[in-house]
C-alpha cells in the first residue's frame, strides 16, 4: 500500500485535528450525508479520504483486481466531490488492500484522532465489514463514527437527539464527554438498559462496577440512579439531556435500537465492549451488535476523554 499523506496541521481549536474518512460506500450526493457526519467533516482541521480497492476476497479468485481498483477510484472521486460541494478541501487515495488493512496502514502513517467509516448497509455488507467497527476500535482505541449507505446511495437523515448509552462505567462516561466536545449544545437522551435475567439483574454492557446479582429486587431503582448520573455527566459536557431507563426483554442491543428508533436518534453514542467474566458471556459486544442492526450513525469511544474548552466545541 502506498499513499501520500498531508503534512500535519499546526495547533488548532477544532474538536478533531485529523479525520480519517474511510469510504467503502458512497452516498448518491452530498445532501445525503447524515447531518452529524457533516458536522464532523466541517469542523475537522484536516480530512483525508481512503477507498479500499478490494471489497471482497473473491477479487483475487476472479482475477478482477483492476476492476475493483477502478471502482475504488470512482468512489474516491465521488466522495471528494461531495466534500468539495460542502466547502471542504480534502486529500485522498484509493489504496490496494482490504478495509481493515487500509485502515491499519493509514492509522500508522496519517495518525488520525477520529475515524469515520462509510459502510454498506448490514444486509449488503461483505465478510470484511461485519464487526469492522469493533475491530477498528479495539485495535486502535480511536473514536469511530460509522454510518450505513443503502444500495441506492441513501443514508439515515434522522434529526432527533443524540442517544447516549450509559452504564456508569468510565468508558460510557468518556463517550458522553466526547459527544459533548463534538456536538455541544445538542439535545440528548441518556439511556440506561436494565436486563433482568434468571437470578441476575444486569445493567448496561461495559465495566459498570454494578452488582449483577440483586436479590432485593432493587435493580430498577439502581438503574434509575445510574441513568441520573449519566444525565448529570451529559449536562456537564455541554449537552441538553433527558434520561430514560429501558428494560430489555431480550438482548441489550435490541433495547438500545428500539429506544433509538422511538426517538429517531440522529447518532447513537456508546463505549465499546469491556465486560469480563459472566456478564461478558451473557451480553457479548453490544456496541458491535448495535452497529450491525441499525442504519443510524454510531459513535463508539473506547477511553474517557478530557473535555476541551467550550469555545473549542461545536456550536448549534
Amino acid at each position: 500500500m502506498t499513499g501520500t499523506w498531508p503534512d500535519r496541521p499546526g495547533a488548532s481549536t477544532a474538536p478533531i485535528q485529523r479525520l480519517l474518512f474511510v469510504a467503502d460506500a458512497a452516498v448518491v450526493d452530498a445532501d445525503e450525508l447524515p447531518t452529524h457526519i457533516r458536522r464532523l467533516i466541517d469542523e475537522a482541521a484536516d480530512v483525508y479520504v481512503l477507498t479500499p480497492t478490494l471489497p471482497g476476497r473473491l477479487a483475487w479468485l476472479a482475477d478482477d483486481v483492476d476492476g475493483f481498483r477502478h471502482v475504488a477510484d470512482e468512489r474516491l472521486d465521488t466522495v471528494l466531490g461531495h466534500l468539495r460541494a460542502v466547502g471542504v478541501a480534502a486529500g485522498g487515495s484509493a489504496l490496494r488492500g482490504s478495509v481493515l488493512q487500509v485502515i491499519t496502514d493509514a492509522v500508522e502513517e496519517y495518525k488520525p484522532d477520529h475515524v469515520v467509516l462509510a459502510l454498506r448497509s448490514s444486509e449488503h455488507a461483505n465478510w470484511q465489514e461485519h464487526r469492522l467497527v469493533e475491530h477498528v476500535e479495539h485495535r486502535f482505541g480511536l473514536p469511530v463514527t460509522s454510518y450505513a449507505v443503502d444500495p441506492e446511495g441513501h443514508a439515515s437523515r434522522a434529526r432527533g437527539p443524540l442517544l447516549l448509552c450509559y452504564d456508569g462505567s468510565d468508558n460510557a462516561r468518556g463517550a458522553i464527554e466526547q459527544a459533548g466536545v463534538l456536538f455541544a449544545g445538542r439535545d440528548a437522551v441518556v439511556v440506561t438498559v436494565w436486563q433482568p435475567l434468571i437470578g441476575l439483574d444486569v445493567i448496561g454492557w461495559m465495566e459498570s462496577g454494578i452488582d449483577a446479582v440483586d436479590p432485593s429486587g432493587a435493580a430498577a431503582e439502581q438503574t434509575r440512579r445510574v441513568c441520573d448520573e449519566g444525565v448529570r455527566t451529559a449536562r456537564d459536557a455541554g449537552l441538553r439531556p433527558t434520561g430514560q431507563v429501558a428494560e430489555a426483554s431480550g438482548p441489550v442491543w435490541e433495547a438500545i435500537v428500539e429506544v433509538a428508533n422511538a426517538h429517531d436518534a440522529a447518532v447513537i453514542v456508546m463505549g465499546p465492549r469491556g465486560l469480563s467474566g459472566l456478564r461478558s458471556k451473557l451480553l457479548g459486544s453490544v456496541s458491535s451488535a448495535v452497529v450491525d442492526h441499525t442504519d443510524r450513525p454510531t459513535l463508539v469511544v473506547r477511553r474517557p476523554t478530557v473535555s476541551k474548552p467550550r469555545d473549542a466545541a461545536l456550536t448549534s
